[in-house]
């Protein structure tokens, strides 16, 4: 049984997922390198680009790049779902037991699973192995924390994401920072306030409940609400209600594919966005204008994730190859070209000052400061307490009864 689901797993980890010609082997008329000297990658399919696309051309090239100039390598690269059955997480899960050599050395992961990852043993810390030069302070603010679980790294961040929200000039008589902006202004404002699959409670309220001095969790590490912080998140909501600014059809969106059309068809003022949803459809709404989530001081604060490389072998010298084609893959103009070209945001500052769309890199690099990891808390008893209490208040019930029954709630 073992024998056979470890031949079932190699079968389904090593099947070629991008061109022979492209993803490995040697160039015409040059010997194929020992699979001794392999650098075996995965690469998620969420972060391939469309098949023929300009980003693909670069991506492509890049890895073409690193065979001509590291020759003794033989650069193995496997496409492979992020989740589920099948997926990165899934795969190491099933593999590292039965078919250890189906393992690559390297593979970029989203920060939940690399989380998920690390505490089942599956991963190796890279703080004395990643390259001095990387975390020599070009990293943008905040950005190498999404790499450390409880102060040890094991991530070197690549591609991320940020959350902020997008507004037409015409209908808010100044950027639209803060609580009071909103009230006053009154726009036809869309986010997605829906809990969705993945977490318990959205991103925007809980970034505002945060931003206020909230916790989700206490010095125990027990599941907590604060008073004070949830009362002043829900009361906003519950003007923004009575001014016809916030409705229940909020909780219907999860994604803003939902509400983007009535974005760009002129139908709403301002919306939440994603920074790679924003940047694929950027195009198509030339007149709008980046803004800040609204906080009740007006500060800003962004939703951080994003992508990181992770070392998954324990062999010294396969540790050797994959530094070199992390080192290759995090050279500036490269992280540059190919990140712009994905819609996502590089994790250097160098990087992303070479980005040509620089309306938008500047306006990230100022939100990275104020950045906040949110996906490893967004599951808890209180997080989902949370989007209760907001779920009430959009349905007419008063701010001060959903707080205190989202905090009774905990003790039960």
């Amino acid at each position: 049984m073992l024998l056979a689901l470890a031949a079932l797993i190699a079968a389904a980890t090593l099947a070629p997922a991008t061109p022979p010609e492209r993803a490995r082997g040697a160039p015409p008329g040059q010997q194929a390198t020992p699979v001794g000297s392999r650098v075996r990658v995965w690469w998620p399919d969420e972060l391939y680009p469309a098949g023929g696309s300009a980003a693909e051309d670069i991506l492509l090239r890049q890895w073409d790049g690193f065979r001509s100039t590291y020759r003794s390598y033989d650069l193995e690269i496997r496409r492979k779902r992020a989740s589920g059955l099948g997926g990165i997480l899934s795969t190491l899960r099933a593999a590292s037991g039965v078919a250890p050599g189906a393992l690559p050395d390297l593979t970029l992961m989203r920060r939940a699973d690399m989380v998920a990852a690390a505490a089942e043993g599956l991963l190796v810390p890279v703080a004395d192995w990643v390259p001095a030069d990387l975390l020599a302070g070009d990293l943008l603010p905040g950005v190498e924390a999404l790499g450390e679980i409880e102060g040890v790294l094991y991530g070197v961040p690549y591609a991320l994401t940020l959350t902020h929200t997008l507004y037409r000039p015409s209908a808010l008589s100044t950027p639209p920072r803060s609580f009071a902006d909103i009230l006053r202004d009154a726009p036809h404002y869309l986010f997605a306030g829906g809990s969705g699959s993945s977490a318990a409670v959205n991103t925007t309220v809980l970034l505002q409940y945060t931003h206020a001095g909230g916790r989700l969790v206490d010095a125990a590490g027990d599941p907590a609400l604060d008073r004070d912080p949830l009362l002043r998140v829900l009361q906003y909501y519950a003007t923004g209600v009575a001014q016809g600014i916030f409705g229940p059809e909020l909780l219907e969106y999860s994604l803003p594919a939902s509400y983007w059309n009535a974005f760009a068809g002129g139908d709403a003022d301002l919306i939440g966005v994603e920074s790679s949803f924003y940047l694929s459809h950027q195009s198509e709404v030339p007149n709008a204008v980046l803004a800040t989530t609204p906080t009740h001081d007006g500060a800003a604060t962004t939703a951080l994730n994003g992508w990181m490389w992770v070392l998954v072998t324990h062999d010294a010298d396969r540790q050797d190859r994959a530094r070199a084609f992390l080192s290759w893959m995090m050279r500036v103009s490269q992280q540059a070209a190919l990140t712009e070209a994905l819609g996502v945001v590089p994790s250097q500052t160098r990087a992303l000052a070479l980005w040509q769309n620089q309306t938008y890199a500047q306006f990230a690099t100022g939100l990275f400061p104020s950045g906040q990891i949110v996906a490893g808390v967004q599951r808890n008893s209180a997080a989902a307490a949370l989007q209760a209490s907001f779920a009430d208040v959009l349905e007419g019930i008063a701010p001060e009864q959903a707080a205190d029954e989202a905090i009774a709630s905990l003790a039960e």
